[in-house]
Formats: C-alpha cells, sequence, structure tokens
C-alpha cells in the first residue's frame, strides 16, 4: 500500500496534466493563428501595393506606346524634308575648310529653313559641336552624352550615310527635338540638323499631363516618373528629383533590364520605391526607359502594429481566465481520482479481487463501474484471445497461398515483358541499319559534291598564290567554291546555297552546272552577267516564276574575275561582299541586296559590275556568311563581321599558307563547345 501511495506522488499531479494537455495546445494554437494572421494580412497589404504599381506600370507602358505610335506619324512627315535639307548642305559643303567659323544662318536661309524650328549643327570627329545656329550647344561635347552616343557617332562617320535618329530630348532645353546625322563628303564631320515640331511638343505635354494624373488615381501612389537613357537618366517632367542613392538604383535597373524595389523610412514615412524596366524599340538612343512609383506604406505599417497589439492583449487576457477555471475545477474532480488511480494500481500488480470503489453518481463513479466490469469479463476475453489466434493463423495460411498465386502471375508478366524486350532489340536493330544506310547516302554524296569541287593542281594554276579555307557543317556542304579560266581570266567564286546539309548539296550542284553554262556555253564576258545568267538558269532549275512562285530557294555568291597580266578585277556579289586590303587598309566592294533565283518578281534587275585595279601585295577575300554568323566567345555570342575584318587585316601581310592558318585556329578558338551553325568558306588572293 505504501509503494502504491509513494508511486502515485512521484507522478505528475492532475493540475499539471490539464495545463499541459488540456491548455498548452489550444494556447500554441491560438499563438500560431495570430502570427499566422498577421504575416497574411502583411502580406496581403504588400501584394495589393505591388498590384497597384505593375497596373500604374501597365498604364504608362500603353501610353508611351501611344507615344510612339503618334511620334511615328509624325517623324514619317519630317524624315523627307530633313534627308532633303541634309543632302542639299552636304552638297553645299564640298569644301569644308571654313566649315567651322561660317555663318550658319545663311545656309537657312540659303534652302528656306525655319529659323525657330530648325537648327544646323557641325560637329568634328571628336564629338564636339564646332559650328552652329543653336548657340546654347555650341562647343557642346557628344561624346559625354556616354557610351551609346559615342558609338552611334563613329558609326556614322565609318558608314558614310544619312541617319535619321527618332525625337530626343534636347539637352539643355529639355524640350523633343528630331536629329539627323550625315557625314560630310570629306568624312571630317557630321552635319546633324535639329527640328522642332508643335506636333511633338503637343504629344509630349499630353504623355507627360497623363503621367503625372496617374499617382492620383490611388491614394497610396504619392508620385509616379518616367526616366530615359540608361548613360545618364532624366524626366520629361522638369520638377522630378532624382535622390543621389537612387542613381545606383537607376542604373542597375537599367543594366539588369529588371524591376527592383526599395523601402526607405522618410521623415518618419514609410516609402516604397519601384524601379519597373521598360523596353522602348525603333531607336539608337535612349532604348529604355525605367518607371519609378512611389508608394506611402506608413498607414499599411500602422494597421499592422494596431493588430498586433490588439491580438497580445486578448491573448494575455484569455490565457489568465483559463487558468484561473482550470485552477478551481481541478479542485473538484483530484480527490475521487487519486483514490481510483490507488485501486487501479493494486488490481495491475494481480489483485484481480479488488474492486473500484462506487461512491457518488457522477463520471468517475461510471468509470469505477465499467472497470470493475472490466476485471469480471477479463477472463472470458482470455478464452476468446485463444479461438482468435486460431482464426488468425488459418488467415495467414490463406494469404501465404494467395501470395504464391500472385508470384506466379508476377513470373509470366516478367516472361511477356522478355518477350517484348526481345520485340525492341529487333526494332531497334533495324533502325541502326536504316540510320547506316542513309548516312552512307551521305557519304556518297559527299564523293559526287567533292568531284564538281576544283581540284588543287588546277587551283594553284588557275588563282596562284591563294588559300581556301573550306570547312562544312554536316558531310555535304551548302557552300562550294568554283574556279575557272576563260578568255585569259581567271574566275574565282565563294558561293553560299540555301541552308546546309543535303538540301545546301543539292542547290550547290545546280549552283555550279550553272555558273559552268554560263562561262563555257554562253561565254558571257563580265562578273555582273555571269550572275545575271546565273540567277535566270536558277530561277528556270527552281520553277520560281513571278507569282507562280513554289519555293524561294537561291545562293548568295561572291564572284571576281581576274587579269593577272593588266592587275584588273572585276567583282560582282549577291548579298556577299569583297573585301580588298591594301597597305593595313580594308576597302568593302558592296554587293547587290539581290539573292540568286530571287529575280521572278523584276526579270529586268542586273547586277553590279564593280571595276578594281590592284596593286602588288594586295589581298582580296571573299567569302560566306558561316564565319562572322558563328556563336562562342567568353558570352557565347556571334563573332561578327567587324571582328572577321579586323582579322583579315591583321593577316594580310603574312604568307598565303600562314594566313589560311591563322584564320582556321582564330576560328576554332572562337567556337570552343559550341556547336558549327553553317558551313564555313573563306578565299584570299595575294597579287
Amino acid at each position: 500500500m505504501i509503494d502504491f501511495i509513494m508511486a502515485a506522488r512521484r507522478k505528475t499531479t492532475i493540475f499539471k496534466q490539464l495545463i499541459l494537455n488540456v491548455m498548452v495546445p489550444p494556447i500554441l494554437a491560438l499563438l500560431l493563428l495570430g502570427i499566422l494572421n498577421y504575416n497574411h494580412t502583411r502580406k496581403i497589404l504588400v501584394e495589393e501595393s505591388i498590384a497597384r504599381n505593375y497596373i500604374i506600370g501597365d498604364e504608362i507602358i500603353k501610353v508611351l506606346e501611344f507615344q510612339d505610335v503618334a511620334l511615328n506619324l509624325v517623324e514619317s512627315r519630317l524624315n523627307n524634308r530633313m534627308e532633303g535639307l541634309s543632302n542639299n548642305i552636304r552638297n553645299n559643303f564640298k569644301n569644308t575648310a571654313d566649315i567651322e567659323t561660317l555663318d550658319l544662318t545663311t545656309i537657312q536661309a540659303k534652302f528656306g529653313m525655319n529659323p525657330i524650328m530648325e537648327d544646323i549643327y557641325i560637329i568634328n570627329q571628336n564629338g564636339i559641336v564646332v559650328n552652329t545656329t543653336f548657340k546654347q550647344d555650341l562647343n557642346l561635347n557628344f561624346f559625354s552624352f556616354g557610351e551609346e552616343h559615342k558609338n552611334m557617332l563613329l558609326n556614322i562617320f565609318h558608314e558614310g550615310i544619312f541617319h535619321s535618329e527618332r525625337f530626343a530630348i534636347e539637352a539643355k532645353t529639355k524640350r523633343i527635338k528630331k536629329f539627323s546625322y550625315h557625314p560630310t563628303i570629306d568624312s571630317k564631320y557630321i552635319i546633324q540638323i535639329g527640328v522642332y515640331s508643335s506636333e511633338a511638343d503637343e504629344i509630349i505635354d499630353f504623355i507627360r499631363n497623363t503621367t503625372s494624373q496617374l499617382s492620383k488615381k490611388i491614394e497610396s501612389i504619392s508620385d509616379v516618373e518616367l526616366f530615359i537613357g540608361a548613360d545618364n537618366p532624366f524626366s520629361l517632367n522638369k520638377n522630378a528629383k532624382l535622390e543621389e542613392n537612387h542613381k545606383h538604383i537607376l542604373s542597375q535597373s537599367f543594366a539588369n533590364r529588371d524591376t527592383i524595389s526599395v523601402d526607405t523610412i522618410i521623415n518618419h514615412r514609410r516609402l516604397n520605391y519601384q524601379f519597373i524596366y521598360m523596353d522602348r524599340k525603333n531607336t539608337d538612343l535612349y532604348k529604355g526607359s525605367v518607371i519609378r512609383i512611389t508608394s506611402d506604406r506608413t498607414q499599411d505599417h500602422e494597421y499592422l502594429r494596431n493588430e498586433l497589439i490588439k491580438f497580445i492583449v486578448i491573448f494575455s487576457l484569455t490565457l489568465i481566465l483559463v487558468i484561473t477555471l482550470i485552477y478551481f475545477k481541478t479542485k473538484v474532480i483530484t480527490d475521487p481520482i487519486k483514490k481510483l488511480v490507488l485501486k487501479v494500481n493494486r488490481i495491475t500488480h494481480g489483485h484481480l479481487n479488488e474492486r473500484a470503489d462506487e461512491i457518488g453518481n457522477n463520471e468517475i463513479t461510471t468509470l469505477s463501474k465499467q472497470f470493475n466490469l472490466m476485471i469480471e469479463e477479463l477472463e472470458s476475453y482470455y478464452n476468446e484471445l485463444e479461438q482468435k489466434v486460431e482464426e488468425r493463423t488459418r488467415e495467414i495460411q490463406q494469404q501465404k497461398e494467395e501470395i504464391a498465386s500472385q508470384r506466379d502471375a508476377i513470373e509470366d508478366q516478367r516472361n511477356m515483358l522478355a518477350d517484348k524486350n526481345e520485340s525492341l532489340e529487333e526494332a531497334y536493330k533495324e533502325i541502326q541499319a536504316q540510320k547506316k544506310h542513309i548516312t552512307d547516302s551521305i557519304v556518297y554524296a559527299k564523293r559526287i559534291q567533292n568531284a564538281i569541287l576544283p581540284p588543287k593542281n588546277f587551283i594553284d594554276k588557275a588563282v596562284p598564290n591563294s588559300f581556301i579555307l573550306y570547312k562544312p557543317k554536316d558531310i555535304v556542304s551548302g557552300d562550294f567554291y568554283w574556279i575557272d579560266k576563260s578568255q585569259g581570266k581567271s574566275i574565282v567564286a565563294a558561293v553560299d546555297c540555301t541552308g546546309h546539309g543535303v538540301p545546301g548539296a543539292f542547290m550547290s550542284i545546280i549552283g555550279s552546272n550553272q555558273l559552268e553554262f554560263a562561262v563555257h556555253t554562253k561565254k558571257v564576258k563580265t562578273a555582273a552577267e555571269i550572275l545575271d545568267s546565273l540567277n535566270e538558269g536558277v530561277e528556270l532549275a527552281l520553277r520560281q516564276e513571278s507569282g507562280k512562285t513554289n519555293i524561294r530557294d537561291g545562293m548568295d555568291i561572291a564572284l571576281c574575275m581576274i587579269d593577272y597580266k593588266t592587275y584588273e578585277v572585276e567583282f560582282a556579289g549577291a548579298y556577299n561582299p569583297m573585301y580588298l586590303v591594301r597597305k593595313g587598309e580594308l576597302i568593302s566592294y558592296k554587293p547587290d541586296k539581290n539573292a540568286i533565283g530571287s529575280h521572278g518578281e523584276y526579270p529586268d534587275k542586273k547586277y553590279t559590275n564593280h571595276e578594281i585595279k590592284v596593286e602588288k601585295d594586295d589581298m582580296i577575300y571573299i567569302f560566306s556568311d558561316g564565319y562572322a554568323d558563328q556563336f562562342g566567345g567568353p558570352q557565347g555570342r556571334k563573332f561578327m563581321y567587324s571582328n572577321f575584318k579586323d582579322l583579315l587585316v591583321r593577316v594580310s601581310t603574312l604568307p598565303i599558307e600562314e594566313q589560311q592558318t591563322i584564320i582556321d585556329e582564330e576560328f576554332e578558338k572562337w567556337r570552343g563547345q559550341e556547336v558549327q551553325v553553317d558551313d564555313i568558306l573563306v578565299i584570299g588572293i595575294k597579287f
């Protein structure tokens, strides 16, 4: 009896058990519910703010798209006039000796320019405005506007053609203005024409007012600004302010082309700045813009704080009330339960003659009666247990038999899978045989294609001191070279047919046959006439007739006729140019922008014949587009024609064999682990 009492004292009290088992779980659940509710409310407020910002951003994007469409209409009316004025002024300055000191207002008057709306700028090769009718921009350095602006001007100097830029913001007045650029005939200066447009001003004022009104639609949006230009960001709103700590964030948004969100506290106000990047198309400058939306989240924060305080107060009061009620209620039920526990402990130690006291008329009394009935039925339960064990043994035996039957069924299924695997293996072998047959056919096609290429000894006689870098992408190639002699002249062609692989190989055979026909059957005399005959033959071969076109296949080509006695070269090209490198300077002879086989709608279109006088040690190069279009390098980009030109200038003074080796090695180094994207063909000839 004493052991039972001591054991009972060592147990946890009922009060403590009620606290742990009844009170703690609801308290934890209530606490967790409060935390989840707080976080959910905060998340809803943040998501609502972000959604509002994106709605504003979408509206601004639609407004700017409307702006671009409207300005395009205005620009279409200004482009012709600006190009005409630019050509007239350029022809007026055939001699640019006094261009920096001449009074440009006389030029304005001479060509009927509006002195208020139309200005002339003269920009030297250092990007500085050396003369202008807009005196505020005199000595302005255009290169200081950023790398994009500098590169655009340098490209205009290099290309030597008229270039019209979209409307932009003038540096001094921040007023919208359309500019055009045209290098002088001697390429020492750029003639820039700047034109204001009242229609464009009205469009910009409308857009500016629309964007400023967007922030008034939603109470929490305190400001909306649009910044344009990655190098020197500016806003169409002259009153817009850009804090120093936001300049870096704005530049990062331009650089990453992504949305950036920043939270800060200013004068006890919790502000959120969201920078949303947006692409701008059809312009070489100001290609991107960033929308800055300023949201005041002070009220949201105060609302969350009040909700948290409310929850803490309610939680504390509830906790105190529940603990007090449990304390008093346990005093009523603990004494009867302690007595019942003592009886139960004796019965569990084998004293089955013991019975619990049945005192009172409550739940504990009912529990005692039921416990006594349980003891009385314990023996009958034991007998029943024996019977159940026997029944369970029979069930296990039956399950074993079922398992054996399932095992046999699985074995049958495994045999069926083995048969199917054999069928799949036979199908795989058949596919491999078909693949080998196709590959053998393509390899034989390569032998046929190689047969149309001129042999090495013929090349050395027809075009001495030359190299041919020829790297097909697949087993057969869409690029091919063609060399022949006619009328005392050597003819060399680099041809790029539609596609590569088997389709390109078929086109190369058609091209080779038509070149042979033009030279030896029709006996044409110039490079351009060869291309005209080739174009006619390809169109007939492919049935590409005007109005009845089923396919649009053809080829790009660069073809030279070389007279080694007179050092004269004729060149004609379809999309592919010819480069002449003389004393470290590269001269590009432009091709016609019409591919062979594309004249069905313009049958009278003829190719241009270029006649060039070459000198000793000159190098000429003809090629397909595969080399410049190869992806590679550290960033996986195209090699590009600018790098290809630099490479040719660098190797042009080397022996011909060494040139081929370096050009090939440079290609493989650039390609690296990338897949070759097209056939490669480069031909170099030294005089």
